[in-house]
């Protein structure tokens, strides 16, 4: 399986008063996500499948890249991605994504996606960093234990 994880673009800052589900993309997030769907259209890329947190951020990503994206899919809310979940419930949910497709795309949160990565590939989440509006792509191996490759990983600042 092919996996594709975004990681929401630039979001306010946690505020008192203001729930972090509710923190809501920045312009320059929105500008972010907008060079992120431009990229994709350039070079092909194109999700089989969108899941994305919950998160109003991760929701508005999602929606900016599905409506600059000619050919995107709608994303679906996806709760296991709102980054209150540990690495075994995200593939787990992953995996049984996979009896029914081959690609999908994940947008969500840190530090989730480095625990996973970190995982996936066998080194510390530690090693792993997931910059705001980056796409890293993996694919994925569901043995026991699940295992992946790293097939390649662009921040948006390198999206032009």
């Amino acid at each position: 399986m092919i996996i594709t994880l975004l990681r929401h673009a630039d979001a306010e800052p946690q505020r008192i008063g203001i729930a972090d589900a509710d923190r809501h993309l920045t312009e320059k997030g929105e500008k972010q996500a907008k060079r992120l769907a431009r990229f994709c259209l350039r070079n092909r890329l194109l999700p089989g499948r969108l899941y994305a947190s919950p998160l109003a951020r991760a929701q508005q990503t999602a929606k900016l890249l599905q409506a600059n994206l000619t050919g995107c899919p709608m994303p679906h809310t996806a709760p296991w991605l709102a980054g209150d979940n540990d690495t075994h419930t995200l593939l787990r949910e992953l995996t049984i994504l996979a009896e029914d497709t081959d690609d999908v795309w994940l947008v969500g949160h840190e530090p989730n996606y480095s625990d996973v990565v970190g995982q996936l590939l066998s080194t510390s989440p530690a090693s792993v960093i997931v910059k705001k509006a980056s796409l890293i792509r993996l694919e994925i191996t569901f043995a026991e234990p699940a295992t992946a490759t790293l097939l390649w990983s662009i921040p948006c600042s390198l999206m032009h």
